[in-house]
């Protein structure tokens, strides 16, 4: 039922429904401690009186023992006494002299005091009983019944009760303007954040909003807002970054794709087509390699990476990956693996392996070392190269998306900047790790590092991207 209502109503409606139940709560309290005051001091009167004629019965007869009170005497206290056999002796009125008001038959010198709703044939409701054991001047045993009625009394404590009743309803009036006033002086530095929020856009994404000095709640909320905002602004970055990026690269192809065409076409003999037609190959081929890789990025930054894990041998994937390299590039690649099993998806494993591989292969001298060994619960998988190490400032970036740390090698040498990337991201998605260091003796080493039970059902979190790629 709240739900389509403002913070404001709610909060108020909240509020005065709990201050409502405790006046309530406390009236009603009220009302039966005083109710309850009223039995006692009937009952204490009763038992006064009850003594009394129980003192009288003693000296006079029992007919004696009440005097008759006519109706417009005092009618409130009614006084009977009544015989061993139930017949009513003596009473206060003429109407009562007929029945015994009550059925309680105490000892002589014993007290007991009962409050009971109703008594025979008497209209009026809520009486204190009070039945005394008394003994007469002849030895007899006889009953002193003293019944105080108290609804008019409780009748005194109900009107004694509206000035309470008057004030509650000023308190709830007094407390909804009280409550709304500090809701709404709470709720207005959230309705200056909202205004704030609502005026960012993909141009004032750099902006911030105005965090509260309350140190509470309210300032927290502020800082977090500012934190999204600079990962909303990062993110933001990182996309236009790739975006351009992506374009910069696809252009160079389609570029030479489109020379080569229009020099074809304006060549009537056909050579210059039977001349570049190696050249459109290659670059279509390299075009379709940078759409794939462009495409495994989307998919990984959008949480929709297939991975048909299973459990694979890696030391197989790994041996099958380096003789690849060496008949492709003519260099040796020395081979230290043992039996590694893993659950992964040999596809994307295999993806890693290359791009690694052909890293190694680009920035090796002379050979390139393949190795594959258990460490602990994971496998741990390293390609090294004799060419240089990556700076130790670099090890970081070189995984980035574009990032080419030799800025003077051409793209054909130099790959297309996506590969690492790529190898790091695939590494993650299964749960694992990719990192760049140095070998013992000084090699460029490359090091993956995978759990062998697998990424886990959900597979690994992805991680959100850095500032570069």
């Amino acid at each position: 039922m709240l739900a389509g209502w403002g913070v404001r109503t709610r909060v108020l409606a909240v509020a005065l429904l709990v201050l409502l139940v405790t006046l309530s709560l406390w009236t009603w309290l009220l009302y039966e401690l005083f109710v309850g005051s009223l039995q006692e001091a009937a009952g204490r009167q009763g038992s006064m009186l009850a003594g009394q004629v129980a003192a009288t019965l003693k000296v006079v007869e029992p007919e004696r023992a009440v005097p008759d009170r006519t109706p417009e005497a005092d009618t409130d206290v009614m006084i009977q006494v009544v015989a061993a056999g139930g017949e009513v002796v003596s009473a206060s009125r003429a109407d009562i002299r007929a029945v015994p008001l009550s059925g309680l038959r105490p000892g002589p010198g014993s007290t007991v005091t009962r409050t009971v709703a109703q008594l025979p044939g008497v209209d009026e409701e809520d009486f204190v009983v009070t039945a005394r054991g008394a003994t007469g001047c002849g030895g007899e045993a006889f009953t002193v019944v003293v019944a105080s009625p108290v609804h008019v009394e409780a009748n005194d404590v109900a009107r004694g009760l509206l000035p309470g009743l008057v004030t509650g309803v000023a308190v709830l009036a007094i407390a909804a303007v009280l409550v709304r006033w500090a809701v709404s002086a709470s709720l207005r530095p959230v309705e200056r954040l909202r205004g704030q929020l609502a005026g960012i856009d993909g141009h004032s994404i750099g902006d911030r909003v105005d965090v509260p000095e309350t140190g509470d709640e309210l300032s927290r909320l502020g800082e977090t807002m500012n934190q999204m905002l600079a990962r909303l602004e990062g993110a933001y970055a990182t996309q236009r970054a790739f975006v351009s990026d992506a374009g910069h690269e696809l252009r160079s192809p389609l570029a030479t794709i489109r020379a080569s065409v229009e020099l074809a076409s304006a060549d009537p003999t056909g050579e210059m087509w039977q001349e570049g037609r190696g050249l459109l190959l290659a670059e279509i081929l390299r075009l379709q390699l940078l759409v794939d890789d462009l495409l495994t990025l989307s998919r990984y930054d959008a949480g929709s990476l297939p991975l048909r894990t299973t459990d694979c041998d890696l030391d197989d994937l790994a041996v099958q990956a380096g003789r690849r390299t060496q008949a492709e590039s003519g260099l040796p690649v020395a081979l230290d693996v043992e039996p590694v099993r893993v659950v992964a998806d040999p596809d994307r494993v295999g993806q890693v392996l290359r791009n690694l591989l052909d890293n190694a292969a680009r920035h090796a001298r002379a050979e390139i070392r393949l190795g594959v060994h258990h460490v602990g619960d994971h496998a741990v998988l390293w390609v090294d190269n004799d060419g240089a190490p990556v700076p130790e400032p670099d090890r970081e970036r070189v995984f980035e998306r574009f990032v080419r740390l030799d800025d003077t090698r051409d793209r054909d040498s130099g790959g297309s900047g996506l590969g690492l990337a790529i190898a790091a991201d695939l590494a993650r998605a299964h749960g694992g790790s990719l990192s760049s260091g140095i070998a013992p003796d000084g090699w460029c080493r490359f090091e993956l590092r995978l759990p062998e039970s697998g990424p886990g059902p959900a597979g690994s979190p992805r991680p959100a991207p850095s500032p570069g790629s």
